[in-house]
């Protein structure tokens, strides 16, 4: 996971966190898989279940080509927040880590808000 120092290091803290993966990354036919892999590392992260949620909106699907609206996203993220009273969010930056449109695109609507 790219967030994996971050989570650990807040954490340690006794920071009250929540994931919210925008993707089942279900690109490849593996988004059962990738949904259990993120819950499994969620536990190892110390993350509680019922703070994580992965979405398989259909206007989100993952892959390359797929380009995400920011409105759409920065509408999401913005419900999260105010449901979950958040007041920090980490995220990939402009280039999304590996370069991966998706990411880029998550880094955009979190910038329109």
């Amino acid at each position: 996971m790219f967030f994996t120092p971050t989570i650990n290091y807040l954490t340690s803290r006794g920071h009250n966190l929540h994931i919210v993966c925008i993707s089942t990354g279900n690109a490849d036919g593996m988004g059962n898989i990738r949904k259990e892999e993120l819950y499994q590392a969620s536990a190892v992260l110390k993350v509680p279940l019922q703070q994580v949620k992965i979405l398989d909106h259909p206007n989100l699907q993952d892959g390359f080509g797929k380009v995400w609206r920011c409105d759409l996203l920065a509408r999401i993220i913005e419900e999260e927040i105010l449901s979950h009273a958040i007041d920090l969010i980490i995220t990939f930056d402009n280039y999304g880590v590996s370069g991966h449109c998706n990411h880029r695109d998550v880094n955009q609507g979190i910038g329109t808000k």
